[in-house]
């Protein structure tokens, strides 16, 4: 499709094998175009995080197709998807995975010192500032609050300026007042930067900062919606 940032066609993800084999997406498919806000929701199990994880590079489907832009991820080999997941795709994890032995500062610019790149410091500020940690950079993870280590984890998948930005449940670990910062600033990445952003969220709140929720249930998509409100969300989710 014109203008996709990410793709999946007739996706299907298994895992195990016979009795005991688990579909977890059956099936799929779904795009999300660049510059816009998405988020996906569903119960536990329905997929959602697989569904993140392929369209991110980080498993491989079973059978159908996922796509970077115009790139199929399913062609390329293990050097050449590493690559694309670190110069063109940037990933919030749930457990911050960022490295201990490095300061936040570096955390914050590993993605660009792996790709021998310089960052760009009005950009690095800016995100800096709007996440709060700018007295903190010179920390070590394990001397950093969760929140703390997570607005780190998203700030390091926004200082590339990535194709697109991934999130699983990005704000899971702040508080309200600093999950309200960190997802205006994936806004305002995607209104004022052109970012493509797609996050896996249980929170009604964080979908509605979205332009579009897509809803699965059982390894497929069930419903979606645009322009959501945190009170549509809470009424469709009563549903399931």
């Amino acid at each position: 499709m014109e203008n996709a940032a990410a793709q999946a066609v007739e996706a299907v993800k298994i895992y195990g094998r016979g009795e005991t084999a688990v579909t977890a997406l059956d099936s799929v498919d779904v795009t999300f175009q660049a510059g816009r806000f998405s988020a996906i929701m569903g119960p536990s199990g329905s997929g959602k995080s697989t569904l993140m994880h392929c369209l991110a590079g980080l498993d491989r489907l079973t059978s159908g197709k996922v796509f970077i832009g115009d790139l199929d991820l399913g062609s390329l080999d293990d050097r050449r998807l590493t690559a694309v997941r670190r110069d063109r795709v940037g990933f919030i994890f749930q457990t911050f995975n960022l490295v201990p032995t490095l300061t936040a500062l570096e955390n914050l610019t590993l993605p660009l010192t792996l790709a021998g790149r310089k960052p760009d410091r009005a950009w690095l500020d800016s995100v800096v500032t709007t996440l709060g940690i700018g007295d903190r950079l010179k920390h070590k993870p394990l001397e950093l609050s969760g929140g703390q280590q997570q607005r780190v984890a998203v700030g390091r998948a926004l200082v590339t300026r990535p194709q697109i930005i991934f999130g699983d449940e990005p704000t899971g670990n702040l508080d309200s007042r600093s999950s309200r910062e960190v997802l205006k600033l994936l806004r305002n990445a995607v209104d004022q930067l052109g970012q493509t952003v797609v996050i896996v969220t249980h929170d009604p709140g964080a979908a509605g900062f979205a332009d579009r929720v897509v809803f699965l249930g059982d390894g497929r998509i069930v419903d979606e919606m645009t322009d959501p409100t945190a009170e549509r969300v809470i009424d469709r989710m009563k549903l399931d």
